[in-house]
Parts: structure tokens; C-alpha cells; sequence
């Protein structure tokens, strides 16, 4: 008999690498992977997204192209029927008043499409009291359904002159809510008389409302700018603002600006705060991301420093600023930010990267490492870098954007551009997705401030504000496109079995593929056989079922490659190795013999057995002595 073994050497990846090259398939970039499990394949995939033509969704509702204002600072969000929700802050005038900037908020759906823009940080029940500047909105959605919206606000009231954080929410049953000032004024002390900016919102699971936003309130902290927190309850409503930046157990010492927070919780209820800070210490005088959780069992934990320090090596000496978070469905974090420390992908201030870091339990937290450049060893993103979004998507695909200005086919203006990371294929080159859809470069303007959001069918649906000209006019306006199918699928795993061969060497081979969502088929394979010439041979093309008969094999060790594409043109491939061990014919050949006693003519009966009844060995002559 033959066996089927598994291979795990380096040795017999590097033949591989060595011998694919001369494979006769076409693919745009390879990949070599390696996946755990019972046994390990190759991963040959294409780095691309299919993504749509940016499309205004600030303006030009049923042809009326009525928002003749700036419109800026997006973000998305998904329900869990799929449909999406958007908001920004616009200077259009309208009954809310002239030259102030409003929230406003549009939303999609299936049936509908996008919706008209709307205020929803005005004009409640027909009193526009909200005179000052909205800014900077950021949206949440909870389990209910009920839409979470909290923004900057410069407009004035018993709360002061400064600016405040405020929050509105929407229910089907009673529409959107009065705006209402949550970071100042608890239990009708108004004690916050500093800036608050730029806020970060999430819901629990038990929808709960998570709130940070970075503040220049004085207090035992001291009088540089600190994050803030506060959350809201059904049974207890807003609690008051506290700092989660400094005086961990009573010791104030973030003394430095701490700025732009995000937020993200955990399944079990777990929060968790990043942030760029200006406090010195053993990572240097720069400016780096810092993080902060909450538990229920031990309160906020100290402030600590996740951009630099890896291991004690004090790396990162450039700015890292405007973190993003987001958790997978395993509790693992992901963090991304803009950096301008020099390395091999070139020197700051006028090139910046995205860099990103990760925590598991097991491992703590990762070295940063640059996203936004080298792939593959090229370093071709030369430009600026800045304000990169991360989420990550059910089957645990990272997924970043950000604004950056490298030149090419796309032109000199700034655009979004966009890296996915899959487990089996690490980051993916980065790719521009405001502009060149089908080759058109018809987005001349400057494209910024990306937000991303991920729904339940694992679509991806990014926002940006464009000050591109186009029959919306040529103010700035919120732009839209989604990634609706991710050309490298989430896996493709072979499996093989077996039958018994005879002594020709035939076993059928079968594969599964692990990734019907994405339509790949297998359509060829080719073998790999070490033992006679060291070269790929392509025995059989335009396979159309998921297995094989293979005749004829010779002991040896064979590696079958089996290539699948989808309808998008992306191919993925995979190898497994089968040694095959043929049984060489036996070395003696056993006869035992019994007799009858003879008659009185001298007649018996002779009986004998062969040792080796696999391989049908049958007696064929016999010989006397006498």
C-alpha cells in the first residue's frame, strides 16, 4: 500500500517556490502561505477588491442637487438588516440658519436607495435653537435598532460658552430626539468649562452607550487636554464625565495633550479606549497612541503606550497620531494609525504610513508594523498617510482606509485608499478606491477623512468627504463606494483521500473548498513529482467536479496543485503532497503441505497454502521426487 503524508519542512517549501515559478498558470501577484491545521497547503492569491464607482450621497436627491455647502467629516455605520446609516457635519444654509455648520444624515437601503439628507441637530419640533457649529459626528447603532448620534457642538446654553459634546438618537417609534449636552451639566453641576471635541461612540450588548471624546478641562489631572468618558444606562441615564487618560491610582502623570480617542467594547462587555498623547517618558518625547480598558472587575487600567516600546526596543521615534480600534468576534484588538517614523519605507514628515499593532491574550501586544507600503518589498507609497479607519468583518478579514496623496495613474490629488488583511494571505497591496473605477480617473479632487463600516453579508461601505466638481456643483461633498466582493476569499482548503491501488499506482484524489460564498470552482491541476524531473507538469485542465482518478503513478513523492477562480478573475491555489510506496513483490514464496494416508494402491491426496494471499499469489506447477 501507499501513504498519503503531510509535509512541514522548509526544505520542501522552498522546492516549491523554487519549481511553481515555471507553473503554467497566469496569476497577477503570488502569495505563500502556509495555514494551520491537519495538514498545510499554499496560498497562490491575487491582492484586489472589486469595489463601485464613488457615488455623492450629501447631494442630488432625486436630481434636486439643493446642498450648495461644504460638507465634511463622515461616518457609517450598518444595521442588521444590512441598511446604512451616515452622517456629517455641512455649512448649507437652511431654515437651521446661516453659517453654522449642522449634522446631517442620510441613510440606504434595498428597497429605496439613499435617502435625502436631513439636520438632526436642529430644529426639533420646529425650534431651531442650535446656533453654534457642529462638528466631527460619529453614529452608533444598538441591537434594537435605535441610532446613536454624538457630535462637538460650539453653541451656547447653561452649560457655557465652551464647547460641549452633545447626543441625539432615533427610534421608529418617535423619530430623532432633541439634542441634549452630555458631557457637562450631571445633576445640574456644570463644572466642564473647557473644549470638548471630537467624541467616539459604541453600544454593548446590552445597549448600553459608551461615549470619549478629548477635553481641555482643568482639574487634579492638571491642565493639559485629557480623554474623557461617560456611558448611559435605561435604569441609571447619562453618568457624569470622568478622565480615563491620567491619575490611574491617584497618580496624575500624563501631563502631556491627549487627543483624537476611539472606542470599542468586547462581547463581554469589556471597553476598550486608544489615543494619540503627547506625554513624555521612556518612549521619548513624540507623540504616541496610547490605551486604556475598563473592566467591571478592576475599573479603568492605567494608561500605557502600544505604538513604541516593543520587547524594550524604543523604535518609533516619529509622531503617531489619529488611532482607529476595532475587535474581532475572538475578543483579539486592532488598532491602526498615521506615523511619520522613518524606516525602510522612507523618511517623514513628507511620507507618513499607517502602522498597525494587534493584542491577543495569549501574546500581548504586537510590534507596529507598516501597512501602507512595501509590499511585496517595493516601497511605492511615497506620500502622506493620514486618518485611517479599520473594521473588522464576521470571518475576521481586517479592513483599513485612509486619505493619502502618492501620485500615480490616479493623479496628484489626495485619495482613499484601502488594504484587507487575511490570515492566510497577511496584508494586501494597497489599492485606490475613489478613483480609476473601469479605468476612468474622473476624480480630480481631494478625497479625505474616510469611514468604514462592515454589515452582515461581510460588504464593506466606505465614506469620505470629495471636493471633486461634478451636477452636484463644486462644494465638498460626502462620497460613497462599497467593496462588495473581496477577490482573495477567506480560505481554500484541500483535503484528500485514497482508494487502495493496485499495483499501476491509481488513487483518487478529492479536494473541498471551504469558500462557496465567493463562487470559486476548480477549474485545472498540475503535479509536481520530485522523483523524475524536478518540474511542474500539467496533466489536466477545465476540471468541472472536485475529484480525480490518477493512474499509473510510480513510488515517489508527488505535490498536486489545484487552482480555483470565480467569476471576478481572482485564482487561488492550493498543494498538497502524496508520497506514494508501492509494496515490491515479496522475497520467499512459503508452501505448506499436508497429505492423506494412502490406499493400499499408493494413492493420497497432497495440500499446501501460499503465504501471501494479498498479492493473489496462485500455484501454477509442482514437481515429484522420488
Amino acid at each position: 500500500m501507499f501513504k498519503i503524508q503531510r509535509f512541514r519542512t522548509l526544505l520542501i517549501i522552498s522546492l516549491l517556490v523554487f519549481s511553481i515559478s515555471t507553473l503554467m498558470m497566469s496569476f497577477d501577484s503570488q502569495v505563500f502561505n502556509t495555514s494551520e491545521g491537519d495538514y498545510e497547503y499554499f496560498n497562490l492569491g491575487v491582492n484586489k477588491v472589486d469595489y463601485s464607482n464613488a457615488t455623492v450621497i450629501s447631494d442630488g436627491y432625486l436630481g434636486d442637487y439643493w446642498n450648495d455647502g461644504i460638507s465634511r467629516h463622515p461616518d457609517i455605520t450598518a444595521d442588521s438588516a444590512g441598511n446604512l446609516h451616515v452622517v456629517w457635519s455641512d455649512y448649507t444654509v437652511g431654515v437651521w440658519g446661516e453659517l453654522e455648520e449642522e449634522i446631517m444624515y442620510a441613510n440606504y437601503t434595498d428597497a429605496d436607495g439613499w435617502s435625502n439628507a436631513t439636520v438632526i441637530s436642529d430644529g426639533y419640533n420646529g425650534d431651531y435653537w442650535n446656533d453654534g457649529n457642529s462638528q466631527r459626528p460619529k453614529i452608533a447603532i444598538d441591537d434594537l435598532g435605535v441610532i446613536h448620534v454624538v457630535w462637538a457642538d460650539q453653541t451656547d446654553g447653561i452649560w457655557g460658552t465652551d464647547e460641549e459634546i452633545m447626543y441625539v438618537n432615533y427610534t421608529d417609534a418617535n423619530g430623532w430626539s432633541n439634542a441634549t449636552v452630555i458631557s457637562d451639566g450631571y445633576n445640574g453641576d456644570y463644572w466642564n468649562d473647557g473644549f470638548s471635541r471630537s467624541p467616539s461612540i459604541v453600544t454593548d450588548n446590552n445597549n448600553d452607550i459608551h461615549v470619549v471624546w478629548y477635553d481641555y478641562t482643568g482639574g487634579v489631572w492638571g491642565i493639559d487636554v485629557e480623554i474623557m468618558y461617560v456611558n448611559y444606562t435605561t435604569s441609571n441615564g447619562w453618568t457624569n464625565a470622568t478622565v480615563i487618560s491620567d491619575g490611574y491610582n491617584g497618580d496624575y502623570w500624563n501631563d502631556g495633550f491627549s487627543y483624537m480617542p476611539d472606542i470599542a467594547v468586547d462581547d463581554s462587555g469589556g471597553i476598550h479606549v486608544v489615543w494619540e498623547d503627547y506625554t513624555d517618558g521612556v518612549w521619548g518625547t513624540d507623540d504616541e497612541i496610547m490605551y486604556a480598558n475598563y473592566t467591571d472587575a478592576d475599573g479603568w487600567s492605567n494608561a500605557t503606550v502600544i505604538s513604541d516600546g516593543y520587547n524594550g526596543d524604543y523604535w518609533n521615534d516619529g509622531v503617531s497620531e489619529t488611532p482607529s480600534l476595532a475587535i474581532d468576534n475572538v475578543g483579539n484588538l486592532h488598532v491602526v494609525w498615521e506615523d511619520d517614523t522613518a524606516g525602510a519605507w522612507d523618511e517623514g514628515p513628507s511620507n507618513t504610513e499607517i502602522m498597525y499593532a494587534n493584542y491577543t491574550d495569549a501574546d500581548g501586544w504586537s510590534n507596529a508594523t507598516v501597512i501602507s507600503d512595501g509590499y511585496n518589498g517595493v516601497y511605492w507609497n511615497d506620500g502622506l498617510c493620514r486618518s485611517p479607519k479599520i473594521v473588522v468583518d464576521d470571518s475576521g478579514k481586517l479592513h483599513v482606509a485612509w486619505h493619502g496623496n502618492a501620485g500615480g495613474v490616479w493623479g496628484t490629488d489626495w485619495e482613499i485608499m484601502y488594504v484587507i488583511y487575511i490570515d492566510i494571505g497577511g496584508w494586501s497591496n494597497t489599492t485606490i478606491i475613489s478613483d480609476g473605477y473601469n479605468g476612468d480617473y474622473w476624480n480630480d479632487g481631494a478625497s479625505a477623512t474616510p469611514s468604514v463600516a462592515t454589515d452582515t453579508s461581510n460588504e464593506i461601505h466606505v465614506v469620505w468627504y470629495d471636493d471633486t466638481d461634478g451636477v452636484w456643483g463644486t462644494d465638498e461633498e460626502i462620497m460613497y463606494t462599497n467593496i462588495s466582493i473581496i477577490l482573495t476569499p477567506d480560505s481554500f482548503a484541500l483535503t484528500t483521500t485514497a482508494d487502495v491501488p493496485d499495483d499501476d499506482g491509481i488513487f483518487n484524489l478529492i479536494w473541498t473548498k471551504s469558500d462557496l460564498a465567493h463562487n470559486y470552482s476548480v477549474y485545472r491541476h498540475s503535479s509536481y513529482i520530485t522523483v523524475i524531473n524536478g518540474s511542474v507538469t500539467l496533466l489536466q485542465d477545465g476540471l468541472t467536479d472536485n475529484s480525480l482518478s490518477l493512474n499509473g503513478y510510480t513510488n515517489g513523492t508527488y505535490y498536486f496543485i489545484v487552482e480555483a477562480i470565480n467569476e471576478h478573475g481572482s485564482t487561488l491555489s492550493n498543494c498538497i503532497m502524496v508520497k506514494v510506496e508501492i509494496p515490491p513483490q515479496p522475497g520467499s514464496f512459503t508452501l505448506s503441505s499436508t497429505a492423506d494416508s494412502p490406499d493400499d494402491d499408493g494413492v493420497f491426496a497432497l495440500n499446501w497454502t501460499v503465504s501471501d494471499y494479498a498479492l493473489n499469489y496462485s500455484v501454477y506447477r509442482y514437481s515429484s521426487y522420488i
